[in-house]
C-alpha cells in the first residue's frame, strides 16, 4: 500500500514550510510528494523542499507553473504524476500529527471497502446546537453534507471509521481507482462547493465508501476572513449551489432543497450586513443569484 500526497499552493512560503516539515515528520512517511505551486518565482521554495526531502529518500515532483489556474485545476493537473494506491490531497494550511498516516493505512487495511477518506480537524471551531441545527435545516437533497457529524468530541473516542456523504477536499485521502472513473471539474470553476460537487459524483460511482477516520488528526491553520473576503464569498457561494443545482439537475424535490438554501444564504447577507454595517452583503447576494441564474454549467 503506498501513498502519495498533493499540495497544491500560491504565494504562502510559509505555510507550504511548515505543511512540509509535519509530513516529514510522520512515522509513517508518504511514497511520494507533489506540490503544484502556482507563487510568483520569489515564493517558490523547490530547491528547499527537495533538499529537505533528500534527507529522508523521500521523492518530491515540484511543479512551478503559474498558468495552472486555480486549486481544482493544480488539482487535476497532479493526478497525472501519481504513482501511488492512495492520493492525499492538503490545503498548504494543514499541519498532519505525527500518526496520521499511520492511523490512515490502519484503518485502509482493516476496511479496504473505503474509497476516500478524511481525517478529524483536532482545531476546529466548535459550533454550537443552533448553529448544526440551521446547518442541517437548510442542507438537504444535493446539498446534504453530513460533515457536521464530525464537528464533536465524541468523535475522536469512535474506534471505527464514520460514514460520511461530503469529504473536505483540502483534507482528503482517495483510492486511485476514484480517479480511472470520475476527475475534478475543471470547467465550472467551482471553489466554496468543490468538494460537495466532487463528492456527489464519487458517491453515485461508489455508494457508501467515504468515510472520517477518527484517530487521523491534523490541524487547520487558515486566516479567518477578513471584510472583502467574506464579501466575495457571499457573491461566490449563491453562484455556485446555482451550477450545483443546474449540473446535477435534480427536480425531485421541485428545487425546494435549491430554495431552502438560498434563502438561508439571502438571511446570512442580511446578518452580515448588520454585523459589518454595510449593505453590500446583500447587494452581492442579489449580484451572486443572477450571475448563478445566468451562468451556463459544463456537463463533463
Amino acid at each position: 500500500m503506498t501513498f502519495s500526497v498533493v499540495i497544491p499552493t500560491k504565494n504562502r512560503p510559509r505555510e507550504l514550510l511548515n505543511a512540509f516539515k509535519a509530513i516529514l515528520n510522520q512515522t509513517r512517511l508518504p511514497d511520494q510528494i507533489i506540490i503544484v505551486d502556482q507563487s510568483i518565482p520569489r515564493n517558490v521554495l523547490e530547491k528547499k523542499l527537495k533538499a529537505e526531502a533528500k534527507k529522508v529518500n523521500l521523492f518530491i515532483n515540484y511543479i512551478h507553473d503559474q498558468a495552472i489556474d486555480g486549486l481544482v485545476e493544480a488539482k487535476a493537473f497532479a493526478i497525472s504524476l501519481n504513482k501511488c494506491d492512495y492520493i492525499s490531497f492538503f490545503d498548504d494550511d494543514i499541519i498532519l500529527e505525527k500518526e496520521y498516516f499511520k492511523m490512515i493505512e490502519k484503518t485502509l487495511k482493516s476496511f479496504p471497502e473505503i474509497i476516500g477518506a478524511n481525517g478529524v480537524i483536532s482545531n476546529y471551531p466548535d459550533a454550537n446546537f443552533f448553529k448544526k441545527l440551521i446547518f442541517q435545516i437548510t442542507h438537504f437533497g444535493i446539498y446534504k453534507d453530513e460533515r457536521y457529524k464530525i464537528q464533536t468530541p465524541l468523535l475522536t473516542k469512535r474506534k471505527n471509521p464514520l460514514k460520511i456523504n461530503v469529504l473536505s477536499g483540502g483534507l482528503s485521502t482517495w483510492k486511485k481507482e476514484v480517479f480511472e472513473n470520475l476527475s475534478f471539474d475543471t470547467k465550472n470553476k467551482f471553489h466554496s462547493y468543490e468538494d460537495v460537487e466532487f463528492s456527489i459524483r464519487v458517491d453515485k460511482t461508489f455508494p457508501g465508501r467515504m468515510f472520517v477516520i477518527p484517530q487521523a488528526k491534523l490541524s487547520h491553520h487558515h486566516a479567518s476572513l477578513n471584510r472583502q473576503s467574506t464579501l466575495l464569498r457571499t457573491q461566490n457561494d449563491v453562484i455556485e449551489i446555482w451550477m450545483l443545482f443546474k449540473k446535477n439537475r435534480n427536480f425531485n424535490l421541485l428545487g425546494l432543497d435549491f430554495f431552502v438554501l438560498t434563502l438561508g444564504l439571502f438571511l446570512k447577507s442580511i446578518i452580515l450586513s448588520f454585523r459589518y454595517r454595510s449593505m453590500h452583503f446583500v447587494r452581492n447576494f442579489f449580484r451572486g443569484f443572477i450571475e448563478g441564474f445566468k451562468r451556463q454549467v459544463s456537463f463533463q
